[in-house]
């Protein structure tokens, strides 16, 4: 017993080693109930039995995929705050705060979201007021006015930023500048906005066929009961997406001209696949491997060991149709040439296997400990279950993520690098 008690209460400077790292084996989904509302809508839920908040998120098919006009889908989501018949700016903003509630709104690439905090005291109010937002918005000319202007102010201070400069380069150069996974804003594309257009583009498009909702609460079944009559006072139907045309670009090689010249940003990335590919969860592992986490071999490399930038990092980015691979830092401007081959070198030692057996364990400890801080409460597993329903995996995606991690090797690293990520295929884009 003194031994033991010893061991517990020694010192930093006596303890010999750390604690024995345990392999975790199971990861489970928390049960997760679905429900149909009229029209088609599907409703994830998860009971949270001690909190009397309701969140509810309503994810509408709404984005850059159904648009004929630039920034169109953008525009139309945010302004849906902006008023509707019965219900001016100030007093959707006055009855959130009177009861204590939130409406966010907020437009990605493929969806527009719609995202409610409140006690469920208060629901009937709140869903009232959504009903009337998702039915009757006003897009009015003074509204869209403010809308453009803010946005304009926006792209003034995101051009200022070269990461962001990078990134637009490198997106347009993997899909083309038409494409919806590759146009950038520009002011021209802001003027060309007009009320028409955003209702057009409501009206076509959001729909209950094209909706999807994620709640939380104490009874699902009983907010489900009126979100169903409410549902049934919305127009039904589905809108599919339209063909793009891919037109990435030739060349492999860029510079942009930098908004500030105290540091260069290097971005390297090629074009991928959608959510859905069989081999996505590989991909995942490697990019976590060579860039995805604090401990990955492009930080020990580039910034702890020779002390080029103070942040590096790798993402695999997804979307429903398309994908891609980006890597990269902000540095001094004499070093980008030298921070490029070094990405590229970390790239080809994962080709070539060049991989201990201890870091392969080192990122399968990290993901599922990742993985499992993501299903920690009911608002982050409602979360996790947005992103497997609406990128193409669906629920038993997740099992099999970790089915392929739990089975990762050297080998199966290097056929990941080499299908993938050839130094020949990546694009190269430099702000200095």
């Amino acid at each position: 017993m003194g031994n033991k008690e010893n061991k517990l209460h020694a010192r930093p400077e006596e303890r010999k080693s750390g604690p024995k790292i345990m392999e975790i084996r199971q990861i489970d989904l928390p049960i997760v109930g679905k429900a149909t509302l009229s029209g088609g809508s599907e409703v994830y839920h998860l009971q949270t039995p001690h909190a009397a908040v309701i969140r509810l998120e309503i994810l509408i098919n709404a984005g850059r995929l159904k648009e004929t006009q630039p920034l169109v889908s953008r525009a139309a989501a945010a302004m849906l705050k902006d008023g509707s018949m019965h219900y001016s700016r100030e007093e959707i903003s006055r009855i959130a705060d009177e009861t204590g509630g939130s409406i966010s709104i907020n437009a990605g690439l493929e969806y527009a979201s719609i995202q409610l905090y409140c006690l469920e005291e208060h629901i009937d109010t709140m869903l009232h007021l959504i009903r009337d937002m998702l039915v009757n918005p006003l897009y009015s000319n003074k509204g869209l006015k403010r809308y453009i202007q803010k946005k304009k102010n926006q792209l003034l201070q995101d051009l200022s930023i070269n990461e962001i400069l990078a990134y637009r380069k490198l997106t347009e150069m993997l899909f083309g500048p038409r494409h919806p996974y590759g146009y950038n804003s520009t002011r021209a594309m802001y003027d060309n906005i007009d009320p028409t257009v955003l209702e057009e583009f409501h009206q076509t498009h959001y729909k209950t066929g094209n909706m999807q909702l994620y709640l939380c609460c104490r009874k699902p079944e009983f907010i489900i009961e009126k979100l169903e009559r409410v549902w049934r006072e919305l127009p039904g139907g589905a809108t599919s997406d339209l063909d793009f045309k891919l037109c990435p670009s030739e060349e492999k090689y860029a510079i942009v001209p930098a908004a500030n010249h105290s540091q260069s940003s290097v971005r390297i990335g090629k074009r991928l696949f959608a959510r859905d590919n069989p081999n996505f969860a590989g991909m995942y592992f490697v990019n976590t491997l060579l860039g995805g986490f604090f401990g990955s071999r492009l930080v020990h490399q580039i910034r702890e060991k020779r002390g080029l930038t103070y942040n590096i990092y790798s993402s695999v980015e997804t979307f429903r149709k398309d994908g891609f691979f980006i890597a990269g830092c902000e540095t001094s401007p004499h070093r980008t040439d030298q921070v490029a081959e070094l990405i590229l070198l970390e790239i080809e030692k994962l080709r070539v296997g060049l991989i201990p057996e201890a870091e392969i364990l080192l990122v399968k400890n990290y993901l599922f400990g990742f993985f499992i801080s993501t299903l920690d409460g009911p608002l982050n597993t409602i979360e996790m279950i947005k992103v497997l329903t609406t990128e193409g995996g669906g629920l038993p995606s997740f099992y099999q993520m970790i089915t392929e991690f739990k089975n990762m090797d050297i080998d199966r690293v290097r056929e990941i690098t080499g299908m993938y990520l050839k130094s020949t295929d990546m694009t190269l884009v430099k702000v200095q």
